[in-house]
């Protein structure tokens, strides 16, 4: 009988041990996509075309709504076995392309934030170019999209409807608290950090003018259904916060715990995704009831076993595996691999996933192995 991944999604948010881990592998960059998804559909396309057809057809209802990518999405979740697929979301988006090149495009964001995107050297990267809160008079005059016009969550419902009937968990997302105010309104991150140290009350009403739209947007989410709120929200650098977590108790944390709780108060649940060594912040996510926190990197110093030890029965991690995995070879990434299931499967409460998803520079041979050594071990319990 088939896995039903939904359901082992849900046990592991209720701290119970599903009767397979959940997995959720992504790509690092474009470069990466564009390297191993064409084998991904190459594959597909040789295996029956049951799962297609099925897709396809369920499918004409929701694609006209405007989400003809999500069975592509489908199809390549069910060939990595991922259990979590994203339906859409809140967020701000591109308003438009300024200029295309081959490796770079500048967009410009809805808020007037202008970025200088791309990939380098197999990296993705973006250049800020311009913001539109400079002042806090710019501030003051900022209008952002509207959260509640509905078109911005047009198909929504019905894409959720779906992705659960195929038995996977679907996530809608929005933007982070403090990301978002660093990446759309106000600009480089140190300019921020530094407006935290000298100019906090001007943070303050940043972070509330995008908290508000967030909120927002993340109630128009929950009222079509949404499942679980997932938002990106870097808060460290390996060695530690990128502010006093005093600051971030003043500042961030009273939004990520409305958020939560406007959740909850929905039957939904939230995964926060953070890079960096956040250990000193996890009680206070703790406190809030976040569900779920990713990517718990090692290359971060984030430690899996001690976070397991301290929190695992009150939160749930996804991630574990290095970001270095692209450098491994078979042995190390098959005793890297058994070493996280080893720390994060016993108590339930874990899903497997990669800091850094799958990197360019990791062999075709490994990728596929990691995938078939992961569906292999994710099915039994590790001693």
């Amino acid at each position: 009988m088939p896995v039903n991944r939904f359901e082992c999604v849900l046990s592991t948010l209720l701290h119970e041990e599903p009767p397979v881990t959940p997995q959720v592998l992504g790509f690092t960059n474009e470069m990466s996509r564009a390297k191993f998804i064409p084998l991904i559909e190459a594959d597909i396309a040789r295996r029956t075309v049951e799962f297609e057809s099925e897709v396809s057809s369920a499918l004409c209802e929701i694609t006209a709504a405007g989400l003809k990518h999500i069975d592509k999405a489908l199809k390549i979740a069910d060939y990595m076995d991922n259990f979590i697929v994203g339906v859409g979301g809140g967020g701000i988006r591109v308003k438009r392309v300024i200029e295309s090149g081959e490796e770079w495009n500048i967009v410009e964001w809805e808020t007037g934030a202008k970025w200088r995107v791309g990939t380098s050297k197999t990296i993705w990267a973006r250049q800020y170019i311009d913001y539109p809160v400079k002042t806090e008079d710019d501030l003051d005059n900022l209008e952002l999209p509207d959260p509640d016009d509905p078109s911005r969550y047009e198909g929504i419902e019905k894409a959720i409807k779906y992705v659960v009937e195929r038995g996977f968990f679907p996530a809608c997302g929005i933007n982070g608290f403090f990301s978002g105010a660093w990446y759309f309104l106000r600009g480089p991150l140190e300019v921020i950090l530094k407006d935290m140290y000298m100019r906090r009350n001007f943070v303050k009403k940043l972070i509330a003018k995008f908290g508000e739209f967030n909120l927002k947007a993340e109630k128009n989410l929950l009222e079509r259904g949404a499942m679980m709120i997932d938002w990106p929200e870097d808060l460290g650098y390996r060695s530690g916060t990128f502010m006093n977590p005093k600051i971030y108790e003043d500042l961030i944390f009273p939004w990520h715990a409305k958020a939560i709780e406007l959740a909850h108060k929905y039957g939904a649940f939230v995964n926060m995704h953070s890079h960096g060594n956040i250990t000193s912040l996890v009680p206070l996510l703790v406190e809030a009831n976040l569900d779920m926190l990713n990517p718990v990197g090692p290359t971060d110093n984030m430690d899996l076993k001690s976070l397991k030890e301290k929190y695992g029965d009150k939160i749930c991690f996804l991630g574990g595996l290095s970001k270095n995995i692209g450098f491994m070879s078979a042995e190390e990434l098959k005793e890297h691999l058994l070493d996280r299931l080893r720390i994060g499967v016993p108590g339930g409460g874990y899903i497997l996933g990669s800091e850094g998803d799958i990197p360019v520079e990791m062999s075709v041979e490994n990728f596929e192995l990691l995938l078939k050594m992961s569906k292999k071990y994710r099915k039994n319990r590790i001693t």
